[in-house]
C-alpha cells in the first residue's frame, strides 16, 4: 500500500510542474514580444510585454484548473457527452470574461505600481479580440482534460487485464499443481491394495513409504517451484514405492549433478513423467527407468527414458503429460521446450528444458 505521505507529496510536485510550466510559457511569449518590438523599432520598456503576457498567463493557470473540475462534473467522453455539451457553451463564455477581467486587473495593477495608467482600449472590440482567442484555449483545455481521462482510463483497463490474467493464471496453475497429488494418491493407493493380496509385509513396506511421500508433499504446498533436490527427495520416495511394487523386475537410475541441487523447477515436475513411463510403457512393471537432472548451455535439463513400449504416433498425452505441459505454458511462457520422442533401441524419452533459476 502506498505511504501516506506518498500522495501529498506527488500532489506538490504536481503543482510545482503545474506553476513552473505556465510561467514558462508567459516568459517566453513576453520575451518574444519584446524581441518583435525591438525589431520594428519600436522602444516600449521590456517590462510592459512581460506584464500583458504573464498577467494573461496567471489567470489562465487558475482558470484552467476550473475549466478541468468543470469537465470532470459534465464530461466531454464516455456516455451522455453530447447533453454536456452546450453545457460548456456558457461555461466558455465565463472562461473568457473571467480571463478578461482578471488580466486587465492584473495589469493596472503592475502598470500602477510603475507610475502608469493600463489602457485595455474598448471594452467591447477587447472582449470580443480575447472570447475568440478565449475559446480556441478553452477548448484545447476541454481536449487536454478528454485526452488525459481516456489515457488514464486506457492504462488502468491495461492493467486491470493484467491483473486478471496474472489471477487467472495462478488460479489455474494452483487448480493443475492439486490434480497431481490426488492423482498420484489413487494410483498408489491402487497399488497398495494390489500388492496386499500378494505380499502383506510389502504392502506394509509401501505404505509407509507413501506415508513419507506425503509428509514431503505437505511441508510447503503452496510453493510453485522447489528446489531439483527437494524434487528429487520426492521422486526417490517414489522410486521405492514402485521397486516394492514390482521387486526384481524393475530397474530404475536418478542422476543429478551436484551443480543443480539449488535450481529451481516447477514442484512435483518429475513424478509424473516417471509415473506416465509406468503407466504407459512399462504396464507390467518390467524394464528400466533413467532420469538425469543436468545443466546444459546454462540451462536446466531433465531427462526421463524408459525402454518400455514406446508411443503411438498421433501421441494422445494422459492427465500427467497434459498436466505438465500446462504447468510449463503458464510459468514459463516462451521459455522452456518440451520433447516427447521415441527412444533409440525402443522405448521413450522425454526432455525438458528450462531457464536455470537458484536457489536465493
Amino acid at each position: 500500500m502506498m505511504e501516506a505521505s506518498a500522495v501529498p507529496t506527488r500532489g506538490r510536485w504536481f503543482w510545482a510542474v503545474y506553476t513552473g510550466a505556465w510561467l514558462a510559457l508567459g516568459l517566453w511569449q513576453g520575451l518574444n514580444a519584446i524581441v518583435g518590438f525591438r525589431n520594428a523599432g519600436r522602444a516600449i520598456p521590456a517590462w510592459q510585454p512581460l506584464t500583458w503576457e504573464l498577467s494573461s498567463v496567471a489567470a489562465l493557470a487558475v482558470l484552467a484548473v476550473l475549466v478541468a473540475r468543470f469537465e470532470r462534473r459534465f464530461p466531454l467522453s464516455g456516455p451522455g457527452w453530447v447533453r454536456h455539451l452546450p453545457l460548456h457553451v456558457p461555461a466558455a463564455l465565463a472562461f473568457s470574461l473571467l480571463h478578461t477581467s482578471a488580466m486587465v486587473g492584473l495589469r493596472s495593477g503592475v502598470y500602477a505600481a510603475f507610475g502608469d495608467r493600463y489602457d485595455f482600449g474598448d471594452w467591447r472590440l477587447g472582449l470580443f479580440y480575447e472570447f475568440q482567442k478565449d475559446l480556441i484555449t478553452y477548448a484545447l483545455i476541454a481536449a487536454v482534460c478528454v485526452g488525459t481521462r481516456l489515457w488514464a482510463e486506457r492504462r488502468r483497463h491495461e492493467w486491470a487485464m493484467v491483473e486478471l490474467e496474472r489471477d487467472l493464471a495462478g488460479a489455474r496453475l494452483a487448480q493443475l499443481t492439486a490434480q497431481i497429488q490426488p492423482h498420484f494418491v489413487f494410483n498408489t493407493l491402487n497399488a497398495i491394495s494390489n500388492r496386499m493380496h500378494e505380499d502383506v509385509d510389502a504392502a506394509d513396506r509401501m505404505i509407509s513409504a507413501f506415508a513419507d511421500l506425503l509428509r514431503v508433499s505437505l511441508v510447503e504446498p503452496d510453493e510453485a517451484e522447489v528446489s531439483v533436490a527437494e524434487d528429487v527427495a520426492w521422486l526417490e520416495r517414489y522410486l521405492e514405492l514402485m521397486r516394492e511394487r514390482f521387486r526384481g523386475m524393475l530397474v530404475a537410475t536418478l542422476e543429478v549433478d551436484d551443480g543443480v541441487r539449488d535450481a529451481r523447477l516447477p514442484r512435483l515436475l518429475l513424478q509424473p513423467l516417471v509415473e506416465n513411463a509406468f503407466e504407459h510403457g512399462l504396464a507390467s512393471g518390467r524394464g528400466r527407468v533413467d532420469v538425469a537432472v543436468t545443466e546444459r548451455d546454462g540451462r536446466l535439463l531433465c531427462t526421463i527414458e524408459d525402454d518400455g513400449a514406446g508411443f503411438a504416433i498421433p501421441v494422445e498425452p494422459g492427465v500427467g503429460l497434459a498436466n505438465v505441459r500446462s504447468r510449463l505454458d503458464l510459468m514459463y511462457p516462451g521459455q522452456h521446450r518440451f520433447v516427447l520422442a521415441s527412444r533409440a533401441g525402443g522405448g521413450t524419452r522425454i526432455e525438458i528444458e528450462l531457464p536455470l533459476r537458484r536457489d536465493g
